[in-house]
């Protein structure tokens, strides 16, 4: 089998391996993903990755050769830390209503 070293540009058909999350878990923490291969992983515009990064659903890019990158790593960690913020708020929610409840 052939392997690229790590941080080579992956290039990523949408549901080519069974989802998003699967894609990018199968690739190398280091593996850079370029805009429009992240478009194509999540099944959207690079408009939409655009506004994602806006809303803080993805990580900011960082520009190499004009163009905005991510690697891998840096995609899930940021997913990751969304996830635990958000359990961790939703234990928040829970404990406050067990307070208020009879």
């Amino acid at each position: 089998m052939n392997e690229e070293p790590e941080g080579i540009t992956q290039t990523v058909e949408a549901g080519s391996t069974g989802g998003i999350v699967k894609d990018l878990g199968e690739l190398p923490p280091g593996a850079i993903l370029e805009e429009e291969a992240v478009a194509r992983m999540f099944g959207r515009h690079a408009v939409s990755v655009k506004r994602a990064v806006e809303r803080g659903e993805l990580p900011p890019p960082v520009r190499m050769f004009g163009k905005p990158c991510w690697t891998a790593g840096a995609i899930l960690a940021h997913i990751e830390g969304r996830l635990e913020a958000a359990k961790r708020e939703a234990e928040k929610d829970a404990a406050r209503i067990a307070r208020l409840s009879p």
